[in-house]
C-alpha cells in the first residue's frame, strides 16, 4: 500500500493514488491526530505524547477515551482498520504501508542541499517548500514543527542568495539586509543603497530593539563616499607569484582571499598560525610582494616588552603614511578603518600573541568591520605556549564566520628539507630529524655550514656569531636585549661606526634604511639567553643610556630596559607615565605590569603617590577581571590615600574599591565603600565625583547580583541613581548621566513603576557617546535585567544582544558575563533548559576570575540539574558553597541557601531546621524577594516559616497560599517553572494535572515527584 500525506500548503492524504477530500474530515479530533502522526518520525508516537499535543487540559484518564474515538474516525474515513493503529503505548500511521509525507521529503532534500553548501542546490529544495498547514495556524502543537520548517527555509534561501525572499520571511535577518548593501556598493547604485541602509536601520530598531551591525555601517560609509556620476573602480588583481618550498597552498590561500576583497569588496580576515619560527613572517612577505601595487599595503609588528607599545603595530603602520597617523591621532580604530576602506587594502599585523589590550581591542574592532570593506587582514602569531587564560585566546574565539579563514603552516618534509639545501637524502633525514622540520631551524643549521649538524637552535645561532670580530659580537649582544627590532640610530650609537656593517653583511641581522631587526625573534632570543646576568644588565644599560639621550623614546621601552638593568630611578621616574598612558589607550593588563614594576619600590614613594597608583592599579585589575587582587590593590590605595591625609584621593580609591568588591566580595562590601566615598565626598563640594560615588551606592543596591526573575525594590538605589542623575545632568556629564539613569531604571522597575523603560532607554542612548565599551555595557546590562524581572523576556534578550554587540569592540569581561548569565536566567524561565544549562556550562569553564557571578551561576545550574534528577546538581552547588570569600555577604549566601534547600526538597533529606538554614534566614530578613524564595522552599520542604510581610511581586500569593493569583502572576512574568509548582501542589485537581503536565514538559522528573 502506498500512502501520500500532503500537509506543506494544505492537508491532503492519498491512499493508493486515490485522495480523500475535505469535506470527509468532518471531527477535527480525527483530522489532527492524522495530522500530528504524518509529522512524526515513521509516522510514529507515545501515547502521552499525543494527549499532551492534542488534549493538554485534560488529565490523561479523562484524554485517553477521546484519542480511541479520534483513532475510530480516522480509521473510518481512510478506509483501512490499520490506518491508525494503538499497539502498547505508541500510535502509528498507516505501519504496514510506505508512508510519504512532504514535509519530510522537504526537510531530507534541505538536508542535502545545506550539506553540500551549494546555491544551485538550495534553490532546488526551496521548489519543494510550502506553508505548514495553513488552515491550523491556531494549533499550539504546531509551532514547533512550523518554527523548525520555516528555519529551514531561510537557511536555504541564504544558501541560495534569494536575500529579499529571506528578508519577506525575516524582515530582521541582519545578514539579509548587509548582502544587499554589499550588492549596492558593488554596482555603485547609491540611491538604492541607501533606501536599504534606512529600511535596515528602521526593521532592526522596530523588531530587535538594536542598530545596524558594524559591517552594515561601513557599507553605509562607502555608499554616502560615492560619486552618483562615478562608475564602480576598476578591479585590482593581485600579480605574480612568489615561491617559497612547500607554502604554494597556503600562499594561494591568501592570494583567494585578496581576489574577493578586491573583487566582491568582501574582506577578510586570515589567521595565520604556527610555531615559532614556522615562516609566518616569510609566507607574509612573500604574498605582499606578489600584490599589484595599487593595493594598500600596512603592515606593524608586535613588541616583547614589560609592557609593549600601546598599538604599537599600527603605530609602526603610521611612520609613513600620513594618513594612518592622523587617524591614530584621532578616534583611532574608527579613524584606521576610514583609511583602509578607501581603496583596496591589505593590513597585516604580526606577533599578535605579544599584542597590548588596546592593539588587541582595534583588531576586534577592525575585525567585525572588514567584511564590509575591500580589505585583508592579516594577523599572525605562535599556536603554542598561548594558554585558555591568554588575551589572544578570547580574541580568536571571538573571530568566527565565513569572513574568518585560518591557515596553519605545518613542518617542512624531508624532501623540502632536502631540495631546500641542496644536500643528499642521508644528510637531509638527519637536518630533519635534529629540526623537527622546523624552516627557521633549517635555515640556520643550512647558512651555518660545516660537517656537522649541531644540536639546537642555539648552537645554530652560536656557530655563526663566532664567525664575527670581537665588537661586532659585542654589539650583536647588545641588540639582543631589544625585542623585535632596533631604530638604526640605536644600533650605531651602541658601536663604534663600521661595526654594524660587518653584522648587517654576516648575515646576523637585516637592515632597512630606519631599523634593523635579528633575521628571526628565535635567533635573538638565543642569543639573548646564552648571555649571563651580568652581560645582560650590562647590555640593558647601555641600550637604556642611549634611549634617555632621546627624548621621542616612548616610557614604556625605558621601563623595559630600565627594570633589566636595575636603574630604579628611571623607573620610578617614568613608569607612571607609562602605565598612565597604556590605562589611557585600553591597554590594562600593560599598566599593571609597569604599575606592579614600580610599586616595589613603594617605600621610595610618597604616601599620595602610591595612593593614586595603587588605586590606577585597581581600576585596571578591575576591567581585566583580576577582581581578588583589584581588592587588595585597592584597599591598600584606601589605606595609602588615608596616611596621606587627602580626601580626593581617599574617595577616588574607595570608588575603585566599590566596583572591585561587587564582584570579589558581594554587593554588601560595595555598600560599604561607596558609603564611606559618599561620607567623605559630601563636604568638599566635588559634586563630580559625588554623583560617580552615588552612582556605586545605586549600583552596589540594585538587583545586579541577582539571577532571580523576582526583583528586589529597594528605595536607598533608586534615592542615590536620583540625585547622581541631577547632579549629572547640572554638570552636563553625559557619561554619568547614562550610569545614573540605568541603575534608575533599574530601580523604578523593580517596584512597579513604567517610568524606568524610559530610564533605560536614556542610558543606552547617552552611554553610547561614550569611548569607553564599559559604560554603555552596563547600562545593557542593567537595562536586559529590568527587562528580565518586569516579564519582559523578549527585550531582555534584545538588551543582551545589544550588550554583547557592544562588548566586542572592546574587553569587559565582567559585563560580557553577566549579560550571559541573565541569558541563561531567561532561558530558564521560558522553560529552554537545555541551552540554559549549555550557557552556564560554558561561562563555568571558561577562563579568567568571575568572582560572585560564578557563585550565582553555580547555583542556578544546580538548580536546574537538580530539578532533573541529574546528581551532578549536589557537587555544583558544593563548589560554589566552598568559595568563602561570599560567606559574609547577605545577598550571595541568601541565593546559595535558597538552592540548598530547593535541593533538600527534591531528595527529601531536608526533615527539619539546621543551623545554616536559620543562619541563611537571618541574613535575608533585609532582601524581601530571596528571603520570600527561601521561606517558600522551606514551606515546600514541610517546614513551616512565617512568610515575610513584605514579600515583593508573585512571593506574596504563593506565600498566602492564593495559587490562582500566584499562577496568574508567574504567568505573567514568563517563570514556567514556579508557575508549573504553584498548579501541581494547588488543591484543585485539573490544576494539578495541568502543573504535573508542565513540569513533564520542562523535564523536572524530580519535582514531579516531589509535588
Amino acid at each position: 500500500m502506498q500512502v501520500s500525506v500532503q500537509l506543506l500548503g494544505g492537508f491532503v492524504v492519498l491512499v493508493n493514488g486515490a485522495p480523500i477530500t475535505a469535506d470527509r474530515w468532518t471531527r477535527r479530533g480525527a483530522a489532527a491526530l492524522v495530522k500530528l502522526l504524518a509529522l512524526s518520525p515513521d509516522g510514529r508516537l507515545h501515547r502521552d505524547r499525543v494527549v499532551d499535543a492534542l488534549w493538554p487540559e485534560l488529565t490523561l484518564d479523562v484524554a485517553l477515551p477521546r484519542l480511541h474515538k479520534a483513532a475510530h474516525y480516522a480509521r473510518g474515513v481512510l478506509g483501512d482498520r490499520d490506518a491508525v493503529v494503538l499497539k502498547g503505548e505508541v500510535i502509528a500511521l498507516f505501519p504496514g504501508a510506505r508512508l510519504d509525507v512532504d514535509a519530510a521529503t522537504f526537510e531530507a532534500a534541505a538536508e542535502g542541499a545545506l550539506a553540500v553548501e551549494s546555491p544551485e542546490s538550495c534553490a532546488e529544495a526551496l521548489k519543494l517548500a510550502g506553508e505548514l498547514l495553513p488552515d491550523d495556524l491556531s494549533e499550539s502543537w504546531l509551532e514547533e514543527p512550523r518554527e523548525r520548517l520555516r528555519l529551514r527555509v531561510l537557511r536555504l534561501l541564504r544558501g541560495a542568495g534569494r536575500w529579499e525572499d529571506l528578508l519577506a520571511l525575516d524582515p530582521a535577518n541582519e545578514e539579509a539586509h548587509v548582502e544587499l548593501l554589499r550588492e549596492s556598493v558593488l554596482a555603485g547604485d547609491r540611491t538604492n543603497g541607501l533606501r536599504r541602509y534606512a529600511r535596515m536601520e528602521r526593521v532592526l530598531h522596530t523588531e530587535l530593539g538594536l542598530a545596524p551591525g558594524p559591517e552594515a555601517v561601513v557599507l553605509r560609509d562607502r555608499l554616502l563616499a560615492v560619486d552618483p556620476g562615478q562608475q564602480p573602480p576598476p578591479v585590482l588583481r593581485a600579480a605574480g607569484r612568489t615561491h617559497l618550498v612547500e607554502r604554494d597552498a597556503e600562499l594561494a590561500q591568501l592570494g583567494t582571499a585578496c581576489d574577493l576583497a578586491v573583487d566582491e569588496g568582501r574582506g577578510v580576515v586570515m589567521l595565520v598560525s604556527g610555531e615559532a619560527g614556522a615562516g609566518k613572517s616569510a609566507l607574509v612577505r612573500a604574498f605582499l610582494d606578489q600584490l599589484d601595487p595599487a593595493i594598500r599595503v600596512a603592515v606593524g609588528g608586535c613588541d616583547d616588552l614589560l609592557a609593549p607599545r600601546s598599538l604599537g603595530p599600527f603605530r609602526d603602520m603610521a611612520e609613513n603614511d600620513a594618513e594612518l597617523a592622523a587617524a591614530l591621532s584621532g578616534d583611532r580604530p574608527a579613524g584606521l578603518l576610514r583609511v583602509f576602506s578607501e581603496r583596496p587594502s591589505v593590513v597585516v599585523v604580526e606577533d599578535i600573541h605579544w599584542a597590548d589590550d588596546a592593539t588587541l581591542d582595534a583588531i576586534r574592532f577592525l575585525a567585525r568591520r572588514f567584511p564590509g570593506i575591500p580589505a585583508v587582514l592579516v594577523l599572525t602569531f605562535r599556536d603554542t605556549g598561548i594558554d585558555a587564560g591568554h588575551p589572544l585566546r578570547q580574541l580568536l574565539g571571538s573571530l568566527t564566520g565565513p569572513s574568518v579563514r585560518r591557515v596553519l603552516l605545518p613542518p617542512l618534509s624531508v624532501e623540502a628539507v632536502r631540495r631546500l639545501g641542496a644536500v643528499g637524502p642521508g644528510e637531509a633525514v638527519e637536518i630533519h630529524r635534529v629540526t623537527q622540520g622546523n624552516p627557521f631551524f633549517v635555515t640556520e643549521v643550512l647558512a651555518g655550514g660545516g660537517t656537522g649538524v649541531p644540536h639546537t637552535v642555539l648552537d645554530a645561532v652560536l656557530a655563526r656569531l663566532g664567525t664575527l670580530s670581537v665588537p661586532a659580537r659585542t654589539l650583536v649582544e647588545r641588540l639582543s636585549v631589544i625585542p623585535t627590532r632596533a631604530e638604526r640610530w640605536l644600533a650605531e650609537d651602541l658601536a663604534d661606526p663600521g661595526v654594524l656593517l660587518e653584522v648587517e653583511r654576516s648575515g646576523i641581522v637585516t637592515g632597512t634604511n630606519a631599523t634593523v631587526a635579528f633575521r628571526h625573534e628565535l635567533a635573538r632570543q638565543a642569543i639573548e639567553s646564552a648571555l649571563t646576568a651580568g652581560e645582560r644588565i650590562e647590555a640593558n644599560k647601555q641600550v637604556l643610556d642611549v634611549l634617555l639621550g632621546r627624548p621621542e623614546v616612548e616610557p614604556s621601552r625605558l621601563v623595559h630596559h630600565a627594570e633589566r638593568a636595575g636603574r630604579i630611578d628611571v623607573i620610578l621616574e617614568y613608569g607612571p607615565a607609562a602605565a598612565l598612558e597604556a590605562a589611557r589607550l585600553g591597554a590594562h593588563r600593560q599598566a599593571v605590569g609597569v604599575l606592579d614594576v614600580v610599586l616595589r619600590h613603594r617605600a621610595l614613594l610618597a604616601p599620595r603617590v602610591a595612593a593614586e597608583l595603587l588605586t590606577r592599579r585597581a581600576y585596571s585589575l578591575y576591567v581585566v577581571n583580576r577582581f581578588a587582587a583589584g581588592l587588595e590593590s585597592a584597599e591598600a590605595g584606601v589605606r595609602a590615600a588615608a596616611d596621606a591625609d587627602d580626601a580626593v584621593l581617599r574617595a577616588e580609591a574607595l570608588l575603585v574599591l566599590a566596583r572591585v568588591a561587587m564582584f570579589a566580595r558581594g554587593p554588601m562590601r560595595a555598600r560599604q565603600a561607596a558609603d564611606q566615598a559618599v561620607e567623605v565626598l559630601e563636604p568638599l563640594g566635588d559634586d563630580a565625583r559625588l554623583a560617580a560615588a552615588l552612582i556605586e551606592v545605586a549600583r552596589a543596591h540594585s538587583n545586579l547580583a541577582t539571577v532571580g526573575i523576582v526583583a528586589e525594590p529597594i528605595e536607598r538605589a533608586e534615592a542615590a541613581a536620583e540625585r547622581a542623575f541631577q547632579l549629572a545632568q547640572r554638570l552636563g556629564r553625559p557619561e554619568l548621566e547614562a550610569q545614573a539613569s540605568c541603575y534608575l531604571g533599574d530601580a523604578r522597575l523593580a517596584r512597579g513603576d513604567s517610568r524606568g523603560e524610559a530610564d533605560l532607554q536614556r542610558a543606552i542612548s547617552l552611554a553610547g557617546a561614550d569611548s569607553r565599551v564599559e559604560t554603555l555595557v552596563r547600562c545593557y546590562v542593567n537595562a536586559a535585567g529590568g527587562a528580565y524581572r518586569s516579564g519582559r523576556l523578549d527585550d531582555a534578550e534584545k538588551y543582551v544582544a545589544g550588550g554583547l554587540r557592544a562588548a566586542a569592540d572592546g574587553e569587559f569581561f565582567a559585563g560580557q558575563y553577566r549579560l550571559r548569565l541573565t541569558t541563561a536566567a531567561v532561558q530558564a524561565s521560558r522553560g529552554n533548559w537545555d541551552r540554559a544549562i549549555a550557557v552556564l556550562r560554558e561561562l563555568l569553564d571558561a577562563p579568567g576570575e568571575p568572582g560572585g557571578m560564578a557563585a550565582l551561576a553555580r547555583s542556578l545550574l544546580a538548580r536546574l540539574l537538580a530539578r532533573r534528577g541529574d546528581p551532578e546538581a549536589g557537587e555544583v552547588l558544593a563548589t560554589a558553597l566552598a568559595d568563602e570569600a561570599f560567606a559574609d555577604d547577605s545577598f550571595v549566601a541568601t541565593q546559595l541557601a535558597v538552592a540548598q534547600v530547593e535541593l533538600a526538597w527534591l531528595d527529601g533529606s531536608l526533615g527539619s531546621l539546621t543551623d545554616d538554614v536559620r543562619r541563611a534566614l537571618a541574613l535575608a530578613a533585609g532582601h524581601p524577594s530571596v528571603h520570600s524564595e527561601l521561606v517558600a522552599y522551606l514551606n515546600r520542604a514541610g517546614i513551616d516559616v512565617p512568610a515575610p510581610i513584605d514579600a515583593p511581586g508573585p512571593w506574596a500569593a504563593t506565600l498566602a497560599g492564593d495559587w490562582e493569583t500566584a499562577a496568574d502572576a508567574w504567568g505573567r512574568l514568563g517563570e514556567r517553572y514556579e508557575q508549573a509548582v504553584v498548579l501541581a501542589t494547588s488543591p484543585d485537581r485539573a490544576a494539578r494535572a495541568r502543573g504535573q503536565r508542565q513540569l513533564r514538559e520542562l523535564g523536572a522528573v524530580t519535582t514531579t515527584l516531589a509535588v
